[in-house]
């Protein structure tokens, strides 16, 4: 091969193959076994046959190798034309840094070498041994790990190997690092608490150069665990306050012990959307829930799925059912008497707890006094959540109003009554009257007269003067009243008289019809008078 070829055999892109010789990417002493050889190769095709010669530091390219390699084979796989062969240990004479040549030839026998690929550190190496942490399976009743190995200097010359003292050792872990120094016997030791997963790495870097140990991993073991309540099943009203108290523990062989200090919460069971109570565990492993009675249904007591307790099964649970009583309120309670004594009523009934469908039955109640003597006098029927009216109830001058819902056993729920109302007006009357004369010839004067009183709730008669009075007359054998004259009251003594051209028989009234918005309207007694 011409020095062009070895040239060109020499340049190459990592990770492209070429149908000529193998590229030697580079060369070098193993990071674990300095004595051992790794070459890295970029080819196409099989490769056949790497060689590798070692001569001192600083000699020139012609001079004789004082060793030559030819055992090598494929130790890691980069891709499918990458890779690193490597050779068993090499045994020199001299320690020292040698320059490694390599020619590398595949399948097709096509050969690559390349001088100066690297370098191989033959020198004595610090080395551990049997990096360790035990236990590799804490649990939860001693949390402590041990971290110990050993460093030796390892002679390459005759695989001979020394303890190594006074070395500073860093030990890398998931919690930080601590430096550890080795004993006459180069061993080195540390045991800790640890919190939970964790790992430990081991470095040297000194006189002798870099060294480091595999990474152990720490996985605890994790305890059974069990929840036990005290009580399974509650039965509040809604919104009082009712507790949950039980015990949290962990097997250890065949006995159970108390779990201290460990979150657990209480949720919906199988709910998607979690607002968790929290509580935490005492030194006897008991907890505590204060609740309150929303609405029915199954709670459960488990632990928290986040953060993982690294040291227990967060697996237990235990279910609590709440059947709540639904309590219920009236939300509206409207009530307006008119000039009749005509009730307008309106209101709205809403639980508390439980969602309910279906139809509710309210009873629109009457006591003349607020206390006692509740009597219904009209039962509505509505829904739960809707607004319901009642209109044109005969009512009374003067008395208190209440809606009232019974509850229902079958629906859990209790019953309940609305604030009292009182509703009233002014009352008024026309006092003394009369039509005269009776009889009374064709042709003559009937005339009409009162006196138009009022009376406040719980006050006396007194008279109302100033106030339009129409005088009505219905003749004989007819339904139909007929308004005959408005009047106006006096306005000192409340009377009243008018005068009629008598024209038939009939009934004559003098009513009061048009009431302000505080009296009812008012009447007189009717009178029949018979014309000749």
């Amino acid at each position: 091969m011409t020095a062009g070829a070895v040239l060109l055999a020499g340049i190459g892109l990592p990770g492209t193959a070429y149908a000529a010789g193998p590229t030697v990417m580079e060369a070098r002493s193993h990071s674990t076994d300095w004595s051992v050889v790794d070459v890295r190769l970029n080819f196409g095709g099989e490769i056949e046959k790497v060689k590798a010669s070692l001569r001192p530091v600083g000699s020139a390219e012609g001079d004789a190798p004082v060793a030559t390699v030819t055992e090598f084979k494929e130790t890691y796989w980069v891709s499918q034309w990458e890779g690193v062969w490597s050779s068993p240990p090499v045994h020199l004479e001299t320690l020292g840094d040698y320059t490694i040549d390599v020619e590398a030839t595949n399948s097709a026998g096509e050969t690559t070498v390349k001088k100066n690929a690297g370098t191989l550190h033959y020198a004595k190496q610090p080395v551990f041994t049997d990096f360790t942490a035990t236990p590799s399976a804490p649990t939860i009743e001693d949390k402590r790990v041990t971290v110990s190995g050993g460093m030796v200097v390892r002679d390459p010359r005759s695989r001979e190997t020394v303890p190594f003292p006074d070395a500073s050792v860093d030990v890398k872990s998931g919690q930080g690092t601590f430096t550890l120094v080795t004993d006459e016997a180069g061993r080195f030791s540390r045991t800790s608490e640890v919190p939970g997963d964790t790992w430990f790495w081991a470095t040297y870097q000194g006189d002798l150069g870099y060294a480091d140990a595999p990474s152990v991993n720490v996985d605890p073991q994790q305890a059974p665990t069990r929840i036990i309540l005290d009580r399974n099943s509650f039965h509040p009203v809604a919104n009082q306050s009712y507790t949950v108290t039980g015990k949290a523990e962990y097997q250890s062989g065949t006995t159970w012990k108390p779990l201290a200090g460990v979150p657990v919460e209480m949720d919906y069971k199988d709910s998607s959307v979690s607002h968790p109570s929290e509580a935490t565990t005492d030194p006897n492993g008991r907890f505590v829930f204060s609740q309150y009675g929303y609405a029915t249904a199954v709670y459960q007591v488990r632990f928290p799925y986040y953060p993982r307790n690294p040291w227990i099964q967060q697996t237990a649970t235990a279910d609590v059912r709440v059947a709540v009583t639904s309590t219920s309120r009236f939300t509206e309670f409207t009530a307006r008497i008119d000039e009749y004594a005509r009730l307008e009523m309106s209101g709205i009934l809403r639980p508390v707890g439980n969602h309910f469908d279906g139809p509710v039955d309210v009873a629109v109640q009457y006591s003349p006094n607020g206390k006692t003597g509740w009597r219904t006098q009209k039962t509505v029927r509505t829904s739960f959540d809707s607004q319901f009216w009642v209109k044109d109830l005969p009512g009374y001058t003067d008395g208190y109003w209440r809606l009232s819902y019974a509850g229902s056993t079958a629906k859990d729920i209790r019953g309940t009554t609305s604030a009292v109302l009182r509703r009233n007006r002014v009352d008024t009357r026309i006092a003394n009257a009369d039509a005269s004369p009776e009889p009374v010839r064709k042709g003559r004067t009937i005339t009409v007269r009162g006196v138009l009183q009022e009376r406040a709730p719980g006050a006396a008669w007194k008279a109302y003067g100033s106030r339009k009075v129409q005088i009505l007359f219905r003749p004989q054998g007819k339904k139909t009243w007929y308004l005959m004259a408005t009047v106006t009251s006096n306005r000192t003594n409340g009377s009243f008289s008018k005068g009629f051209r008598a024209q038939q028989d009939g009934t004559w009234v003098p009513v009061f019809l048009e009431p302000d918005y505080r009296h009812f309207v008012g009447a007189g007694t009717e009178d029949y008078v018979d014309v000749r």
